[in-house]
């Protein structure tokens, strides 16, 4: 039975491996195939491109934020200054609609953050929007509004970070690596305070990077020896005390124009928090990215979906930046919600695959 019997509506993703190199190559692009006979049985393989709708997978470990960055995206893409252009955000099923209404509704008015995912579950929206007279603009000549209109589909299968983890075997973790296989692009969370604490990150990335390989392999989608996807590596929880103090003692910051703390170089602040983390897996992490995607797809954030408190009327209180407090041994969030680089990894995927605009 279909999808479509079936109730389930997917919108059709792009698919489109590239040969190595900056720009994209259409006319020797590797063809897709069905996975390979030893693929795990009623695992999807990843599907065929159609079309010129792009699909965004999102991935991390646990705690890293990956129910809060979806509740904020749509927020984030609303952004009242238009900074990101204008945005319509369209659910694909009734599921799908329900959690952004839900988790808006948390984040928002009852400041709390989401529940973390606890079982599995396809969650799909339609991003359509326009840059025009934003920063991201492409202006050419007679052809400036459309080569601004952006269509993707953020499709996640909200599984719970553990199914991430290395030798994971279930089905529930093969249709996680299998969706992101048939992703475009990938947001991938790095929780630094869950590293800083545990050290064990490294290990929920390096089983699915192999996986994730394999899959590609048997799909014959991988470019060289890179999987054939652009990435968005995002530090979260940037407006934390722990994490921001970090970068201002290693004078990573800079106050932006909106007066909201930026990091000018996000890889290399990567680089220095994976040394300041001492023993921690995250250089680790580094490494096995930097040799599993071509380093022109590779694209690095500090991010956080709540934001900075800030004053009235703008701005941040370097003293009292934080929006989180505890109550009766509860995360509750202070102020007004100002997502900070969540829109922008994704839009940072969008023009990165679209090059050959």
């Amino acid at each position: 039975m279909s999808a479509e019997e079936q109730g389930e509506v997917r919108f059709p993703p792009e698919l489109r491996a590239t040969t190595r190199g900056e720009e994209p190559q259409a006319e020797s692009a590797p063809q897709w195939r069905e996975a390979a006979p030893d693929a795990p049985a009623g695992v999807p393989a990843p599907r065929r491109p159609t079309g010129d709708r792009v699909r965004i997978g999102l991935w991390g470990s646990p705690t890293s934020g990956k129910t809060t960055f979806l509740a904020a995206l749509r927020l984030a893409a609303q952004e009242p200054s238009g900074a990101y252009g204008r945005w319509q955000v369209v659910a694909a099923d009734d599921v799908s609609e329900a959690f952004l209404i839900q988790s808006s509704r948390e984040l928002t008015i009852d400041r709390r953050f989401p529940v973390a995912t606890r079982e599995s579950g396809l969650l799909s929206w339609l991003f359509r929007g326009d840059l025009t007279g934003t920063r991201y603009a492409r202006k050419r000549f007679g052809r400036s509004r459309r080569a601004n209109q952006l269509e993707f589909e953020f499709s996640v299968l909200d599984a719970p970070g553990g199914h991430y983890e290395d030798l994971y075997q279930n089905v529930d973790g093969d249709r996680a690596t299998a969706h992101l296989a048939a992703s475009t692009g990938l947001v991938y969370l790095f929780d630094p305070m869950r590293e800083a604490v545990d050290g064990d990150s490294f290990a929920y990335l390096n089983g699915t990077l192999a996986r994730l390989t394999r899959r590609c392999m048997a799909a014959g989608a991988l470019d060289g020896p890179y999987l054939p996807h652009h990435i968005a590596v995002c530090v979260t929880k940037f407006d934390d005390p722990e994490v921001f103090e970090r970068a201002r003692r290693g004078n990573w910051t800079e106050l932006g124009p909106q007066g909201t703390p930026v990091v000018p170089d996000p890889e290399g602040f990567f680089d220095w928090l994976a040394q300041d983390l001492h023993g921690s897996t995250m250089e680790l992490i580094g490494r096995a990215i930097r040799s599993s995607f071509h380093p022109s797809r590779i694209h690095f954030f500090a991010t956080s979906a709540i934001g900075f408190s800030t004053r009235p009327g703008g701005g941040v209180d370097l003293g009292r930046f934080g929006n989180v407090h505890q109550v009766g041994g509860e995360p509750q969030i202070l102020g007004a919600i100002n997502p900070h680089n969540v829109m922008d990894p994704v839009i940072a995927l969008l023009l990165g695959i679209k090059k050959r605009w």
